[in-house]
């Protein structure tokens, strides 16, 4: 009986070591959840439970599909090409902000049958180049380089939610990389076109400026004619009172001619002139 004991146990531990020699190890970490799948299983095997944050023993025919929950970036680095109205070609770099839904994570894997990653680079962007190419097509490049750019973002943003939010991925943000490339023959047009806005811009500039001095100069000359008036009408009646004073007050005038007499009598007078007034007073 022992010995038949001994043998059941060296046959288990074989058939263990065997089993585990077919095994590997998953481990999902911190923020992630898995999905183990079931590689030869009908639909993929997947469970209805996801794997939290451990370590998991998978046999051979078992994989781990990690989902992050937290934020993901991510920038393609190929541009994406579509046509506007006008049928001229225009290349556009893309990145999106999203997350995985933690409720919906079995429904993300059901749904695409692939990894996040594979699903940010392939599903996500041919969702993105579809709409791109959609309302790309009802704007003409002047339109789009004049700010259409802003719209254009928006109906790309709004379709990926509509379309992504149901099977469990959350679309937070969409943006452009860098400028757009247009056509050679599209960007000398807007280049001609801005250079022709910034001369027109200059030379009322200019008009401006010499508005400006004109009318500087028209209140420099307005105010100095204001000031001579001023001084003539001042000087004018400064005359006038000194009239006034004088035709009231005579012997003013004979004081004045005091005070420049330096004192000598004139020496040569002529027959008609004048001798020089003085009034002596007697003591």
């Amino acid at each position: 009986m022992n010995i038949r004991k001994g043998i059941i146990g060296i046959a288990l531990a074989i058939v263990a070591l065997v089993g585990l020699s077919g095994c590997e190890r998953a481990y999902v970490p911190a923020g992630t959840a898995g999905i183990k799948v079931d590689l030869y299983g009908g639909d993929k095997g997947v469970q209805n439970e996801r794997l939290n944050t451990g370590k998991y023993w998978l046999t051979w025919n078992e994989e781990v599909y990690l989902f992050p929950l937290f934020k993901q970036l991510h920038q393609y680095d190929q541009p994406f090409i579509f046509q506007t109205s006008d049928s001229m070609t225009v290349a556009a770099s893309v990145g999106i902000e999203y997350r995985v839904m933690e409720d919906k994570v079995i429904e993300v894997f059901k749904t695409y049958r692939k990894g996040v990653q594979e699903v940010t680079d392939n599903n996500i962007r041919q969702l993105i180049a579809d709409s791109l190419i959609n309302h790309g097509s009802e704007m003409n490049v002047d339109r789009l380089s004049a700010g259409g750019k802003t719209e254009l973002l928006a109906a790309v943003t709004s379709d990926l939610r509509k379309q992504l939010a149901p099977v469990g991925i959350e679309i937070q943000k969409v943006s452009w990389l860098g400028k757009m490339e247009y056509p050679k023959e599209v960007v000398d047009a807007i280049n001609m076109k801005n250079r022709a806005v910034q001369e027109a811009q200059m030379r009322q500039n200019e008009v401006e400026k010499s508005r400006a001095e004109a009318d500087k100069a028209i209140e420099e000359a307005r105010g100095f004619a204001e000031s001579t008036k001023i001084k003539a009408i001042a000087e004018a009646e400064a005359i006038s009172l000194r009239g006034d004073a004088l035709r009231k007050n005579p012997e003013v005038i004979q004081l004045e001619a005091v005070n420049k007499w330096n004192g000598v009598t004139p020496q040569y007078m002529g027959g008609d002139t004048p001798l020089p007034f003085l009034s002596i007073g007697t003591k």
